[in-house]
């Protein structure tokens, strides 16, 4: 792979976070990087600080994390340099080899770097657990949200190396300390936290991740058939309890290096036959769904009963996630639609992370003729924004807004009120493409949003909002435009990058086929003895863990 098609997936599948709303994209800026490339580099200076947008998502039993959506003028940088550099970079993640693949970036897939293979990150994990008596388990305390930009350096150069060094040419001309700087320029110069979204965020906390890695291996005379690393949580087997309980020093002192915490809450080692896999992935895959509408009417309701009860039992793992994802393999007959509905709005209200998956099956089974309850949906649409909006929940907001557009529901002024009142360019946008299509019944109150309209709001967190409305005339823009005089944004503008298209939708739900092992998967099995692995693994659970015992922290 080219440096020019690495930065082309850096920039078009890497670069918005994945949870936003079908209609945010990048594909036309990675679509037009060579000549926005040429461009930018001809402006004199250096090009100025920004400041991400946050854009909170709901996590299982109420956590929420914020995502970042950085300006494509600091990701643009952070994204050049990876794809320059990356031949250095990846002799730096291929220096230790605890995580279940190495980190590659790609092309034609979801993301410029794949997710991780959870079935085969369970097969790991079950070959140490088979290998070894106690199992030590650590993790980062909020890793991309404590760490220290200046460990970029450190990962790849040495501290020592970074410290003999500081303030001379030969460091500032170094790719860690590049790194560095162009990461704080995309998050308002700060020192503290990477951007958590972005695929060439999951590189540089990797950069990290990797040199703590070998702090522990060369501590711990540990090899890669004993430890397991996945992003920033450990899985370590030990021969003793007192072995695995002195590891713990060592794997806080090897974090400390590099400014980071291990979490105390989920740091703990047990023997590794007191672990409990959990059995609600394993039974809710293995439901059957009757081909009669009396008996798939059944099944779906014996299904969503089991999904419910699980949930309360598990309430720390997204099962209703899970469940509804699983429905997806089955075409719904009409005669039980209501009550397929009916369950999924109830785990909408119950777990808000079912959102996407359920907005997208509402979408799909509407695109086919299927008569859905408006009144009831756009209930649940108008009660999200309103207990949603004071706590600034972005993305429950966002896929409501996103439902309405995509069912074509109309919502009144003091539906979208709440809304208006929020700094998020997503929900602005939204609402703004609601109005644009006569889905809103009335004026709306948008002088909070008309406020970033300046040059000022193109470096701001509102900078989505200030390019986007203001290239498609959705709210009032001075003369002459604020884009056409800013020596970055015109660029972009003069090339038509958008990242809103307003004729993106969800994909339509088609039949399923089973599942097929990752590339990654397939390689590590081909490298075992046998191959009656593959369906196992897809079994495995990653919810495995069991209650602290004593040793724990």
């Amino acid at each position: 792979m080219t440096k020019d098609q690495r930065l082309s997936a850096l920039l078009g599948a890497g670069y918005f976070p994945d949870e936003l709303p079908p209609p945010f994209t990048t594909s036309s800026f990675a679509k037009f990087r060579k000549a926005i490339g040429i461009a930018w580099s001809a402006i004199p200076g250096d090009y100025p600080k920004t400041i991400p947008e946050t854009f909170s998502i709901p996590r299982a039993k109420g956590v929420r994390r914020d995502l970042s959506i950085v300006n494509p003028i600091a990701e643009y940088h952070v994204a050049k340099l990876i794809a320059d550099n990356w031949v250095e970079i990846r002799r730096h993640l291929k220096s230790c080899n605890f995580g279940p693949t190495p980190l590659e970036i790609v092309t034609g897939q979801q993301r410029a770097v794949e997710a991780p293979d959870f079935r085969l990150i369970a097969l790991r994990q079950a070959e140490i657990s088979a290998s070894y008596d106690h199992i030590l388990v650590a993790d980062i305390s909020r890793f991309y949200g404590t760490l220290y930009t200046h460990a970029i350096p450190w990962a790849l150069h040495s501290k020592a190396w970074c410290k003999q060094h500081l303030n001379k040419q030969i460091y500032d001309a170094s790719l860690g300390a590049r790194l560095d700087k162009a990461v704080r320029k995309g998050n308002d110069n700060q020192t503290i936290g990477i951007p958590v979204g972005p695929d060439s965020s999951r590189i540089i906390s990797e950069l990290v991740a990797i040199s703590v890695d070998v702090e522990l291996r060369d501590k711990l005379e540990i090899s890669s058939t004993g430890a397991l690393r996945n992003v920033d949580d450990w899985y370590i087997g030990f021969e003793t309890a007192g072995q695995a309980e002195d590891a713990i020093a060592t794997i806080a002192a090897a974090c400390r290096m590099y400014q980071l915490e291990i979490h105390p809450d989920k740091t703990t080692f047990w023997r590794a036959g007191s672990t409990v896999d959990a059995v609600w992935p394993t039974t809710l895959r293995q439901q059957t769904f009757a081909a009669t509408a009396s008996g798939q009417g059944r099944d779906i309701e014996h299904f969503f009963a089991l999904a419910f009860d699980f949930a309360k039992n598990y309430p720390f793992q997204n099962v209703l996630d899970f469940a509804i994802k699983r429905t997806m393999a089955i075409k719904v007959l009409l005669d039980n639609w209501h009550r397929y509905e009916t369950y999924l709005l109830k785990a909408v209200r119950a777990n808000p992370t079912t959102i996407p998956a359920v907005v997208q099956i509402f979408a799909s089974y509407k695109a086919e003729g299927y008569a859905l309850n408006v009144d009831r949906i756009g209930k649940l649409i108008k009660d999200f924004i309103r207990h949603c909006a004071p706590a600034s929940r972005h993305a429950e907001i966002a896929w409501m807004l996103f439902l309405a557009k995509a069912l074509k529901i109309s919502l009144n002024p003091s539906d979208v009120a709440p809304v208006t009142e929020l700094e998020s360019s997503v929900c602005a946008l939204l609402t703004l493409d609601l109005r644009s299509r006569s889905l809103i019944n009335g004026r709306i109150d948008t002088s909070l949003w008309e406020q970033s309209l300046t040059g000022a709001g193109l470096i701001s967190s509102n900078w989505l909002l200030a390019y986007e409305a203001s290239i498609r005339g959705w709210l009032p823009t001075p003369a002459p435009s604020f884009v056409d005089t800013h020596n970055r944004f015109c660029v972009l503008k003069t090339y038509g990058v958008s990242f809103y298209d307003i004729n993106r939708n969800v994909k339509h739900i088609k039949a399923r086929k089973p599942r097929r092992i990752s590339s990654a998967l397939a390689q590590y099995l081909a490298g075992t003895r046998g191959n009656t692995l593959p369906a196992h693994a897809s079994e495995l659970s990653l919810s495995k863990y069991p209650p602290a015992e004593p040793g724990a922290l």
